[in-house]
């Protein structure tokens, strides 16, 4: 990927995100981005709705390479992938300053709302993301208390991270994600069999 575009890409992921798609103009991300009109803009994206599929997919290989990756890699315990992964996300929210909510979670759901492409394209961005937490908790069956759904966990993972974004976005407290992330943890750690669980932070 060329520079140029993936400057545009970073600048229509922060005003989608921060100002959601309806209300970014194809003007609005030329300017942000510093081309110099809209023949530069279509000389990369043949329209807005191209670069906001493009976008979704760009945020979701960015949380692939600081997070989704910890949780296949084979060196670290499932249980300790699972907690660096909770641990990884919210750094990078931090680093962002909170900025522009959940690295796809706000932009897809603004765009799900609009189309039903959108909507199906988001879809499979989370399926991809709970299959992964799915494949990770498989591994760890054996220590899992009966009865424990791996699926139902995953989706429960995803919605109390993305419920945690948004919730220290609209109070610009990163505090309230740390807390949240822990508590996480600890839920997570109370589905573990007794022995097969170290201390959880």
């Amino acid at each position: 990927m060329s520079d140029r575009r993936a400057t545009i890409l970073d600048a229509a992921a922060t005003l989608l995100a921060e100002r959601g798609y309806a209300h970014v103009s194809v003007d609005d991300v030329i300017s942000q981005s510093g081309l110099s009109g809209k023949s530069h803009f279509y000389h990369y994206f043949r329209s807005k709705e191209q670069l906001a599929n493009e976008v979704i997919e760009r945020q979701f290989e960015r949380v692939c390479e600081r997070g989704l990756a910890i949780l296949r890699e084979p060196m670290i315990d499932p249980l300790d992938r699972l907690m660096l992964f909770i641990d990884t996300l919210v750094a990078l929210q931090v680093e962002r300053g909170l900025r522009g909510g959940s690295p796809f979670g706000a932009i897809g759901i603004d765009l799900a709302g609009m189309d039903d492409g959108y909507r199906q394209r988001v879809a499979t961005v989370f399926d991809r993301w709970a299959t992964q937490l799915q494949s990770l908790l498989w591994e760890m069956r054996e220590r899992l208390v009966p009865g424990t759904d791996a699926r139902r966990l995953s989706h429960f993972i995803i919605a109390a991270l993305e419920g945690a974004v948004t919730l220290s976005r609209v109070k610009q407290d990163a505090g309230v994600m740390q807390g949240v992330a822990g508590d996480l943890k600890r839920f997570v750690g109370q589905q573990v069999r007794t022995g097969g669980l170290r201390a959880v932070e």
